[in-house]
Order: C-alpha cells, then sequence, then structure tokens
C-alpha cells in the first residue's frame, strides 16, 4: 500500500524531493492496510493512529499573462492564484475548504473554496502578497496558511517591463499530520488515485511542472556534475598557487643568501685592512 511520504514539512523551491514514503508504526499501519484492503473502514474510523505521520504534498502560487498594450492601466496583467497538488491531484478529500485574501482593494477580496480546481483568476496592475489559508476536513487539524507574493514581472527584473512569456511563480510544499484520525489518513492514501485536476483556463495548465523522484535525481546529478567541475577547477587554481608560492619562497631564500655571503665577504676584507705607516696616537704638548 502507498503510504504519503514522510518529509519534514516545509517550504522548498520547485525543486524539493519527494521521497519513497515510510510509514513510521509498523504495527498501526500493517493494522491499518488490512483494513483498507478488506473494506471495513467502520471500526476506529474516528481513533488515533498513535506514532504514525503522515504529509501531504501541495503546490500553491500564481501565473501572469501580460494583456497588451491595448490593455488599460489598471488591467495591465490577468494572473491566476492558485493551490494544486504536487502532481495535480484532486485534494478534495482532504480539504474541507481554501480561503484566498486578495489585496484590500480588489471588490470581494477573500474567497472561498469547497471543491477543485482551488483557483483565483483576476486582472490588475500590481503585485502584492497574499494569503492561502487550508481548511482540512478533519476540523480537528489545525488549518495551515502560507503567503505567497504574486508576481507580473520576471524574477531579477528591475526596470518593470512586460514579457510576452508567462511569469510563474510556486512553492512546493508539504503539510505534515502526527497521530492523524484514520478516516483522514485514508484521505491521505486515496489521493494518489484519484483522477486528477485541471484548471479552468487550459494556458494555466500549460505552465504547470511536475514534481518527480525521477525528475529530482536528474537535477542532483547536474548539480554533482556542476559541482565536481567547480572543485576541479578550485584544485588546479589551488595547485598553481602553491607553485607560485614555492617559487617566491625560493627566490626569498635566494636572495638572503646573497646577502648573507655579502656581509660575510665584506667583514673579511674589514680584518685586513693594514694601518698606514707612521700612524701614531699623537698628544699636542702647550709650550711656554
Amino acid at each position: 500500500k502507498k503510504y504519503p511520504s514522510t518529509m519534514v514539512s516545509a517550504a522548498a523551491s520547485a525543486s524539493a524531493p519527494l521521497v519513497p514514503p515510510i510509514p513510521i508504526n509498523t504495527h498501526s499501519t500493517a493494522n491499518l492496510a488490512s483494513s483498507l484492503a478488506s473494506g471495513d473502514s467502520s471500526a476506529g474510523s474516528n481513533s488515533r493512529l498513535a506514532n504514525t505521520t503522515a504529509c501531504l504534498p501541495f503546490v500553491y502560487g500564481s501565473v501572469a499573462f501580460f494583456q497588451g498594450k491595448k490593455a488599460d492601466e489598471y488591467h495591465t496583467h490577468k494572473w491566476t492564484l492558485y493551490l494544486r497538488g504536487a502532481n495535480d491531484e484532486d485534494l478534495s478529500g482532504c480539504i474541507a475548504k481554501v480561503i484566498f485574501q486578495l489585496h484590500p482593494s480588489f471588490t470581494q477580496p477573500v474567497r472561498e473554496l469547497t471543491e477543485p480546481p482551488f483557483e483565483v483568476t483576476e486582472r490588475g496592475w500590481g503585485e502584492f502578497e497574499a494569503q492561502i489559508r487550508i481548511v482540512w476536513k478533519d476540523p480537528q487539524e489545525k488549518a495551515t496558511v502560507v503567503n505567497h507574493g504574486i508576481k507580473l514581472y520576471p524574477q531579477g527584473s528591475t526596470n518593470m517591463q512586460p514579457t510576452k512569456e508567462p511569469v510563474v511563480a510556486e512553492t512546493y510544499d508539504e503539510a505534515v499530520f502526527t497521530d492523524p484520525k484514520e478516516s483522514f489518513f485514508q484521505s491521505l492514501m486515496r489521493v494518489a488515485d484519484l483522477p486528477k485536476i485541471k484548471f479552468t483556463d487550459p494556458a494555466v495548465q500549460a505552465c504547470m511542472q511536475s514534481f518527480s523522484d525521477e525528475d529530482d535525481f536528474q537535477r542532483l546529478l547536474e548539480a554533482q556534475k556542476f559541482l565536481t567541475k567547480e572543485l576541479d577547477q578550485v584544485k588546479s587554481r589551488m595547485k598553481m598557487a602553491t607553485k607560485e608560492m614555492d617559487q617566491v619562497d625560493n627566490e626569498l631564500r635566494q636572495l638572503h643568501e646573497a646577502k648573507k655571503a655579502a656581509a660575510s665577504s665584506g667583514g673579511r676584507s674589514q680584518k685586513h685592512k693594514v694601518a698606514p705607516s707612521g700612524g701614531h696616537a699623537s698628544k699636542k704638548i702647550k709650550s711656554n
């Protein structure tokens, strides 16, 4: 039976890895697997699974499209703010509702959705930070709140020049559940088997990327190659620097030996100097 990943929950980049899921409590999960296999979901469905941790990967973000020069100054971009499964899974079995909190300048700044796709599409002219609150179907689980900055311009852009390409900004995250109720845990189990959810706008769907073990493995390989190349270059520079330092030390040693030899030769010539003939200490004699 597949289990949700048990990685630590933390916001990560789009390249965050997905590892093979691992059940922590083999006794309780084994009993649960047996119950699921037999189709018995009544017994203990509201009881908590002790020493069991599960997590649900999800992605939140935004896609913005420039509307062209004909658009008025207050509606320069069309954007979609969303919450989705890491690979577009249907999360409605675990999520009761998603609440999007937009900028207060919008006519209806709070949008509440109870079924997928969990998305809000608007038009505007400025970037702002939105809040996304995920309310889980188990009311005893604390709601998950994340913030996302809606981007209208490419990352690193300083002149605020629009681009014809869609501007995508999204973050991979994981919600971690400790000792969840058995019924809620079963909902987490079924996420991977449900049909995929697509966005309302096909243009938005085309911008979505997937998060898979194979993709992460390839990225790790590329990163390893890059680091190996950088390390080789550093070693080469260090080797060259060591060679130059040895050459400088050798030149300094030769200079020191030359000075020492010159000083020694000068001392010997002073010892062999002969006093002038008739040279003697003289005294002045005062005559009366």
